[in-house]
């Protein structure tokens, strides 16, 4: 395996005393799809807000390319790092083109200063996610599923390692869901960067990870391959609903179908 690009030891983290991380351990691979799955409260954000110093650790620490996370100044953690939310609102009338610029304040102190290398870097990402005929459109003008893209091709103008991203699909339909998570596997298979994703959907979990990271209640009760974490016991352990594995011809990944009566 290709050297990780991030790996969390010992990590300890309490919320008002009522401990959530105790000694979490794990490593991202590089250039992978990583999926982190579990049910609501099971540490799946809160595992993100670390990544971006909002959460300090109570004892243990998250180390990446150039030591721990917490000795890396702001600029030099956004290079290496870049977040896309769940949900994100704009308070002023920006175009397409003005967000995704923002992804080089990590390489530049101002958007007045971007050189004509950061155009063109805002351009191909722009080129990536398919919104360079949409550029010069007001961003609160977009769908969802286009706003998303924003989102990713602001990540990508900010050419970081990691994209660390939180449920961004939860809110799409089917069509853009698939269109999403198609576009950030093709940065992994690209070697563009390695992909860090908070997802509920266990059948979009099957169909594009690489590696799954299982939580429940603040502890890793499962990580390796979609086939060794998404059986159908641990599945109903963990989410407390019984299921169905459903398995196409030659496939090993699972169709996950929930019970509902």
């Amino acid at each position: 395996m290709e050297k990780n690009v991030a790996t969390i030891e010992n990590l300890n983290w309490s919320y008002r005393n009522k401990p959530l991380f105790t000694n979490l351990s794990t490593a991202f691979p590089k250039d992978a799809f990583i999926s982190i799955i579990g049910p609501n409260g099971s540490g799946k954000t809160t595992l993100l807000r670390h990544f971006l110093r909002i959460l300090p650790p109570n004892k243990g620490a998250i180390l990446l390319e150039k030591g721990d996370l917490l000795a890396y100044s702001q600029r030099e953690l956004a290079k290496y790092l870049s977040y896309v939310p769940q949900t994100s609102r704009l308070e002023y009338d920006f175009s397409v083109y003005e967000c995704v610029a923002m992804g080089r304040y990590a390489h530049e102190k101002r958007l007045a200063n971007l050189t004509m290398r950061d155009h063109k870097i805002i351009g191909e990402a722009l080129e990536v996610v398919k919104l360079s005929h949409l550029k010069e459109r007001v961003a609160t003008e977009l769908s969802g599923g286009e706003y998303q893209r924003v989102l990713i091709a602001r990540a990508l103008a900010q050419q970081s390692k990691v994209i660390l991203l939180d449920e961004p699909v939860s809110h799409l339909d089917v069509h853009h869901q698939r269109e999403i998570l198609s576009l950030l596997s093709s940065l992994v298979k690209n070697r563009i960067a390695t992909v860090v994703c908070v997802l509920h959907d266990l059948n979009a979990v099957s169909a594009f990870s690489d590696l799954v990271i299982m939580l429940d209640k603040g502890n890793i009760v499962a990580e390796g391959s979609v086939e060794t974490v998404l059986t159908k016991e641990r599945i109903e352990e963990v989410y407390k609903v019984e299921v169905d594995l459903h398995y196409a011809k030659d496939a090993k990944a699972p169709l996950v179908i929930p019970k509902w009566r």
